[in-house]
């Protein structure tokens, strides 16, 4: 059904007597604007109020008409479907809402669009990631540290499951440090609105906040401890004018159970269950891998609650997935920004992985999004990621996932536990992706414990870690606090203020005159190991060739057309002086590969074997052409 100037629909087999104290109210528009000639159109406005049963839906310009009206059964939530003239100019196009009772006004935009050779870059394995969870990062504006209404344990630094103080301003404070280290690209946790109180209960994690911000109340909304969405924008061109792009962690998975929707979901069918009664998710992911996986258990996975806090959304409802494919986009459209992490994507529908995808490159032909595949098992990430339909003939065109099957080998490796020809070991799954250039390689997150605080963890050991995950194949990230070797155990341990972020710190590891002799040491191997990536396209793009591996060595060329760059990690306590083979990356004699960085001397080439020696517990880097 169109209608050009008026719709009207009430709730189905609902028949209300209005009277003037039932007056229509709108409370919450969602988007609360657009952009003409964009690839949706119409765009579906989900809108909140009281007393909406039976409303007429009228555009107050020729250049909007409206169609399709919807209401819930309780009259609060009013949905409609809004086209936009290619015509259309920026500026305000209200909606008037009427019922029998009276006229209330839908506020709605048309906003100008961003210069899209500015924005909406995109992530490549050009570049190099850096997570920062933004409230433990820095504290640029102590007046959102007390949010109106917030008490004040929920802002209690001491208390490692509160409200930090950290927000954007204080990652704007410091890009003029991420570029410095090296980095092009930067990851922030969540900046949707969450609830700004504090969770009591009788549990080891009590009292905690939602300061991660996965715990959404208001999904068009900015975290009010974070910052505002003119802050936000205000980052987002500040990191592109340094050449940084900005990557935003959507979670369309799940909500906060103090979103409004859990008193007063717009549709029945919005969540996976109610509050009352739903599934407690049991975490049975290889259920989604197999063909031959029960209707229980993947219903489980899919329907089930993270935790009684972490409401399930209904992505098989036609209504929620255009919510959600909208908000992506307009999130993107707003700021500029050039990538999303999208959390817990294995326990969305696959089909809502592909919608998803298609929409945004649709829109944005180069954004990009990784999702969180958070298995050790490389043929469940594989089949996740895009460029290849699975069993159920899908392809989620998912641009990345990350490689948390070969992070945890590098951890077993770096720390002792497994011999270094693990990680060759491990690599032989990447026949199981379309192109393992597209992976996403991780040092550790937000939701792992720190690799200094690992049984058998030293700063050697995490030196070669980080080492291999910026030459390995793939787009490398890293975490926050990583390049200063901090510690952190599980999880709140592992999301530790960065030091010097806050005024309260006695120190500050955003400079080098302040670091310790140790973090400064991590530091500058780590920023030495980004502009070697960043000097050299063969470690970014070019194809990984095994060239030794034994219990204590580990050596691989990336190559490309121009260059062969040959990279050896040597995690024993002694000097060795290993052959590889010079045929296999087309190496002729006579020729002396070059020292990059790590070795003082660089190789030859003879009898067909180039011959290296590599200093102890170290990782070294050699270049031939």
């Amino acid at each position: 059904m169109i209608c050009f100037g008026v719709c009207a629909l009430g709730a189905a087999g609902t028949s209300l007597a209005i009277t003037q104290s039932n007056a229509p109210a709108v409370t919450k528009v969602e988007p609360p604007s657009w952009w003409a000639n964009q690839s949706i159109n119409p765009v579906r406005l989900l809108v909140r109020g009281e007393n909406l049963t039976g409303a007429r839906v009228m555009a107050s310009k020729p250049q909007t008409t409206v169609a399709d009206v919807k209401v819930n059964a309780n009259g609060s939530y009013l949905l409609v479907s809004v086209r936009i003239s290619p015509s259309a100019q920026p500026g305000n196009y209200p909606l008037s809402v009427t019922t029998r009772d009276g006229t209330v006004t839908i506020p709605f935009q048309i906003k100008a669009p961003l210069n899209p050779a500015m924005n909406f870059k995109g992530i490549t394995a050009d570049d190099v990631i850096y997570l920062i969870m933004t409230d433990r990062f820095s504290d640029g504006d102590p007046a959102n540290n007390t949010p109106a209404g917030s008490p004040p344990a929920a802002n209690d630094r001491r208390n490692s499951r509160a409200f930090h103080g950290g927000d954007i301003r204080g990652v704007i404070n410091h890009l003029s440090y991420l570029k410095e280290l090296g980095v092009t690209a930067i990851w922030l946790t969540p900046w949707y609105d969450n609830w700004d109180g504090v969770n009591n209960c009788d549990r080891p994690w009590c009292p905690n906040t939602s300061y991660h911000g996965y715990g959404a109340i208001d999904y068009y909304g900015v975290e009010d401890h974070f910052g505002d969405l003119g802050t936000l924008q205000e980052l987002v061109r500040k990191a592109h004018a340094l050449g940084l792009k900005v990557i935003q962690d959507q979670v369309a998975n799940h909500v906060g159970s103090h979103h409004p929707w859990m008193t007063n979901p717009p549709l029945d069918d919005w969540f996976h269950g109610t509050r009352q009664h739903h599934l407690i998710e049991k975490f049975q992911n290889s259920v989604l891998l197999t063909p031959h996986g029960n209707r229980d258990e993947v219903r489980n996975t899919l329907d089930g609650w993270f935790s009684e806090d972490l409401p399930d959304m209904n992505q098989e409802e036609p209504e929620v997935a255009r919510y959600e494919i909208q908000n992506a986009l307009w999130w993107i459209g707003v700021t500029g920004i050039d990538g999303i992490r999208q959390d817990t994507i294995q326990y969305m529908p696959r089909s809502f992985i592909r919608d998803l995808s298609d929409a945004l490159h649709r829109q944005y032909p180069r954004m990009w999004m990784v999702g969180e595949v958070f298995e050790r098992d490389s043929a469940q990430t594989a089949f996740f990621i895009g460029g290849h339909a699975g069993w159920d003939g899908i392809d989620t065109k998912l641009d990345s996932d990350f490689d948390f099957p070969l992070w945890r080998v590098s951890l077993d490796v770096f720390t002792g536990k497994k011999p270094m020809h693990a990680l060759r070991d491990q690599l032989k799954y990447d026949a199981l992706y379309p192109d393992p250039l597209k992976i996403t390689t991780l040092t550790n997150n937000h939701d792992t414990p720190r690799f200094m605080s690992l049984d058998g963890a030293s700063l050697e050991g995490a030196m070669l870690h980080t080492a291999f995950m910026l030459t390995v194949r793939g787009t490398p990230q890293l975490y926050s606090g990583e390049e200063i070797a901090m510690k952190g155990k599980d999880d709140p341990d592992n999301r530790r203020d960065f030091p010097g972020g806050f005024s309260a710190d006695s120190r500050s590891a955003f400079q080098a005159s302040t670091r310790s002799a140790e973090e400064q040491r991590m530091w500058q191997w780590t920023h030495d190991w980004i502009k070697l990536r960043l000097d050299h396209p063969a470690l970014r793009s070019g194809r990984q060739i095994d060239l030794f591996y034994d219990d204590d060595i580990y050596a691989f060329a990336r190559q490309d057309k121009k260059e062969t760059v040959i990279i050896v990690f040597n995690r024993a306590n002694a000097e060795k002086n290993i052959t590889v083979p010079a045929g296999a990356i087309d190496v002729s004699d006579g020729l002396q590969p070059l020292a990059l960085y790590g070795a003082k001397n660089g190789g030859r080439v003879k009898g067909g074997v180039a011959m290296l020696v590599v200093p102890a517990r170290t990782a070294a880097a050699y270049r031939v052409q």
